[in-house]
């Protein structure tokens, strides 16, 4: 039985190219780089350290989930700039925009906002970060991603797994936790129309 789970997770998906365990990998080490981005980002901008982020662990999801869509739908496409530029900088914004418009319309709150800044739209997205989102998708993708996998198949395959299911342990509770925390923020925020800013924005 478990020489039957341990081959499921290590065989590469249909029409995906990545097995749950090198996609578990994947997800995790960008989410964490995105998360070292966002506070040295805004350790610049407002002179503070902040723990971005929903989540308690020093980890940003939507950094993990955006660049696992891009390696999967752009695996085959690594030698096309163009087109890495270009499906980056849609894809990262649309998840961007989407993600934030939930999490206000859930929990009357805001993670973030760009209001301040040219060409953003209701705040959520920005033209900065979708020239960002390009370029760090091209160089992500083309360069550093091909990189990360010959590393992440050279870790020990029965150390992964017990990364692997230890972390997702740990995942889902704070996932749990995090969502408590959220709907107190709602219920102390009653019923005012306006979202609340959970962080310092940027200056």
């Amino acid at each position: 039985m478990a020489n039957q789970y341990f081959q499921r997770v290590l065989t590469d998906l249909p029409y995906v190219g990545y097995s749950l365990y090198q996609m578990f990998g994947i997800f995790f080490f960008w989410s964490f780089m995105g998360w070292i981005l966002e506070v040295i980002d805004m350790a610049v901008e407002t002179r503070t350290f902040q723990n971005r982020g929903f989540l308690h662990l020093p980890i940003c999801p939507i950094y993990g989930v955006s660049l696992l869509i891009l390696n999967i739908l752009l695996r085959e496409y690594r030698d096309n700039y163009v087109l890495l530029i270009i499906v980056s900088m849609i894809l990262c914004t649309i998840v961007e925009l989407l993600v934030g418009v939930v999490l206000q319309k859930a929990f009357n709150a805001r993670w973030w906002d760009y209001s301040h800044m040219k060409f953003n739209y209701k705040g959520l997205i920005c033209l900065r970060n979708t020239l960002f989102f390009g370029a760090t998708g091209f160089v992500i993708v083309a360069i550093i991603e091909p990189r990360l996998e010959v590393l992440l198949d050279s870790i020990v395959i029965n150390v992964g797994l017990l990364l692997m299911a230890g972390l997702g342990v740990v995942l889902f509770l704070d996932i749990m936790l995090s969502l408590l925390r959220a709907m107190k923020i709602k219920r102390s925020n009653g019923e005012t129309y306006e979202p609340i800013l959970l962080f310092k924005s940027h200056r």
